[in-house]
């Protein structure tokens, strides 16, 4: 069940139950989709590095905190994403772009963070919604804006639309750049997201 206002998020993590350990949002990817692909449970995965990893609060300690008491056990939402004819999975985020530089962003967030930057301040990884920002800003104001992602000053701004959604469909009059948790897919037409709630445990 998704997160709710005022509650505890996760559990202590019990000890031993750490199945598979990932240092990107990519390799978490990959255990989602196989999995999802099998028809089996995710296994736990225990979570040191990436962009997941950093909305968790970049706990430090690695695999000597992941053995320990302090160890926490949480949800995370994950995304059925379909590219065109393709589908795959998503954990962070998902962007489809031209460029950084110009044409229209459409940023699709269940991590705050890309990297070092603040994309999506609100955005948490077990609440049901994923956070959607869309704009295509002149590229004085983009690079004014970009100078900003690091601390999430960016928003709000009246060039970006921001709002949180379960589910979105976009079609382009041009093939995008789609990148998923730090992976480019390559050029799209046509992309589908829909949150799926807790769908998968990781522990930290």
């Amino acid at each position: 069940m998704p997160i709710e206002r005022g509650k505890d998020w996760g559990v202590d993590a019990p000890p031993g139950l750490v199945d598979v350990i990932a240092t990107t949002d990519a390799e978490v990817r990959t255990v989602v989709e196989e999995s999802w692909a099998a028809g089996t449970e995710v296994p736990s995965i225990a979570l040191l590095g990436g962009d997941l990893w950093r909305a968790l609060g970049s706990p430090v300690g690695g695999l000597q905190r992941i053995r320990s008491r302090d160890a926490k056990m949480v949800p995370i939402d994950a995304a059925q994403v379909r590219l065109d004819d393709r589908s795959c999975v998503a954990v962070a985020h998902v962007f489809c772009m031209k460029s950084w530089w110009y044409g229209p962003i459409t940023a699709v967030m269940n991590s705050e963070w890309r990297d070092t930057w603040r994309v999506a301040p609100k955005a948490h990884p077990n609440d049901g919604r994923f956070d959607l920002l869309e704009g295509d800003l002149p590229i004085r104001e983009r690079w004014l804006a970009r100078s900003r992602l690091r601390t999430g000053d960016h928003l709000p701004h009246s060039g970006i639309r921001s709002e949180r959604v379960t589910h979105l469909e976009r079609t382009f009059e041009r093939p995008f750049r789609i990148r998923i948790d730090g992976v480019d897919e390559g050029r799209h037409r046509s992309i589908a997201v829909r949150v799926v709630p807790d769908a998968f445990n990781v522990i930290f």
